[in-house]
């Protein structure tokens, strides 16, 4: 079988093939070496990509409460309780959740003692 002309490949193809080349001229411990090495990189890679979206975005709890009351069906003592799991799910990061009294999505909250 005769060799082809390394002319006759694409610039693309001259990589591949020197990487491919450089491959199988590695001895047995050079190829696992490079194999972990590259397992690592992918990790570290992976796991700051993932660090990076699973940041979470900070979410304004009046704002989502306001939404969740200009819905139909939804009444005063659902909202509370919607604003409740909200303030505990993310951490009660508000300053100043609407009290008795306060309009909150267009429905009045009245004292429920």
């Amino acid at each position: 079988m005769a060799k082809r002309r390394s002319c006759r490949r694409s610039d693309d193809q001259n990589v591949i093939h020197a990487k491919a080349v450089k491959l199988r001229k590695m001895t047995d411990d050079q190829l696992v070496s490079y194999v972990e090495n590259r397992v690592e990189k992918a990790r570290a890679e992976g796991y700051n990509q993932g660090r990076k979206k699973a940041r979470p975005e900070k979410v304004d709890v009046n704002q989502l409460v306001d939404e969740i009351g200009a819905l139909r069906g939804v009444g005063k003592v659902k909202l509370k309780e919607i604003q409740q799991i909200l303030e505990t799910r993310l951490g009660g990061g508000t300053d100043k959740l609407p009290g008795a009294g306060e309009n909150i999505g267009g429905n009045k909250i009245e004292n429920e003692r």
